[in-house]
């Protein structure tokens, strides 16, 4: 008998599982798990799903001369260890009370809904108190006592006494066994959380990759624009040495934290400035910006206006100018971001590569960027080629 009561309890131990797996692949779910920190809104969401899945365990559950063998708990703790008391409180009581409110006069109602109360108090205090890499051991634990809550709960309260017994000798084993499942759903999340630090760090040497690949070759350009500035405009010469000075201050400083949109727009005309002092003529560089005060990751727009340049005015004919449009624009919920020029249009194959990761090197710098706006916005960029030109746009979200 407590054999196959373990086997069938194990059975929806798996399901359960197998259910919260399916849960977290999703997208809109994924994204809050990737979070280091959580809103009210996510912990809301998040108290929700261990919510209903503590729910449809018991309506799954296995019924036993008036108790129902079910993995309630499981569900409960796993939302404490993992996201803490503003999930796993509201969790225990909610499923508990359901429990208790299904069969209210069985002869395990009462204990279930204290049990469950108890779980998630239990789960959302050790939260903060265990290491993140022993949540899955420490969860177990607690997914354990939980249940042996409900065990001495059943014995003391439940009436009459021998029926009580008879129930705790085919439940305990499974409901002690069971628990195993939260080291599952622990490991689901934290393999989340692993593979997201995993790209922030292949992000990150990237960028200083593509910093130390770039810099020596604009700055060595930009010295010798301003050394030959010097003999004939001086004046000129000192607003280029300022303007190369605010561009290495601002990517010497970088960290990749999120900067004021107006402090990266400063980066891009000091860039800009440059870059018009040393091809005269041929560029044309015009900006529509709204005054709008959001935060977006630290060089962003440069590399575009760059890639704009070199990859579209520069390569149009010899003698043909070009006109680069920079703009901000503020659409209420969300800013866009565009760049736009009139060369000789991005490559579809260029386009092609960016979206499937198949990026030649001498693209890194555009794929930075997209890759980077998609950890932070989920969204990266979208690019369009024009009849005359190429336009990259990309949101962000206030």
């Amino acid at each position: 008998m407590k054999t196959d009561y373990l086997i069938a309890l194990m059975e929806k131990t798996s399901l359960l599982v197998m259910l919260f797996l399916l849960i977290s692949r999703l997208n809109t779910f994924k994204r809050i798990f990737e979070k280091e920190k959580y809103s009210k809104k996510d912990l809301a969401v998040i108290s929700i799903i261990f919510t209903s899945l503590a729910i449809m365990a018991t309506y799954n559950g296995i019924h036993y001369k008036g108790s129902i063998v079910n993995t309630r708990i499981i569900s409960i703790v796993s939302g404490g260890v993992l996201f803490g008391p503003v999930v796993s409180i509201p969790a225990g009581f909610i499923a508990g009370a359901h429990r208790y409110f299904i069969d209210p006069g069985g002869m395990t109602s009462v204990p279930c809904f204290i049990s469950s109360v108890m779980a998630g108090i239990l789960s959302g205090i050790a939260h903060k108190k265990i290491p993140k890499s022993s949540r899955a051991f420490w969860g177990i634990l607690i997914g354990m006592i939980s249940e042996n809550i409900t065990i001495f709960l059943i014995y003391f309260i439940s009436k009459p006494t021998n029926l009580a017994i008879d129930i705790i000798r085919a439940i305990y084993l499974p409901l002690i066994v069971g628990q195993l499942g939260i080291g599952f759903m622990v490991s689901i999340v934290q393999v989340i959380e692993k593979d997201k630090k995993e790209i922030e760090e292949r992000k990150k040497a990237e960028i200083t990759s593509l910093q130390r690949q770039i810099n020596p070759h604009f700055i060595f350009n930009a010295l010798n624009t301003i050394a030959s500035f010097i003999r004939f405009d001086p004046q000129k010469a000192r607003e280029l040495i300022i303007n190369l000075s605010t561009y290495l201050r601002h990517n010497l400083e970088f960290n990749d934290k999120p900067i004021s949109i107006k402090k990266e727009i400063d980066q891009v005309k000091s860039f800009v400035e440059i870059e018009k002092a040393r091809f005269g003529e041929k560029l044309k560089v015009i900006y529509d910006i709204d005054d709008v005060d959001v935060k977006i990751p630290s060089l962003i727009i440069q590399p575009l206006v760059e890639n704009a340049i070199i990859h579209g005015i520069l390569s149009k004919e010899k003698n043909k100018s070009g006109q680069v449009i920079v703009s901000v624009k503020d659409l209420g919920e969300k800013v866009k971001v565009s760049v736009k020029d009139d060369g000789i249009g991005i490559d579809d194959k260029v386009i092609e590569d960016l979206y499937s990761g198949n990026m030649p090197e001498n693209k890194i710098g555009l794929y930075n960027v997209h890759l980077r706006l998609k950890l932070y916005y989920h969204r990266g960029l979208d690019i369009k080629k024009l009849d005359s030109g190429t336009l990259i746009e990309f949101y962000v979200g206030r």
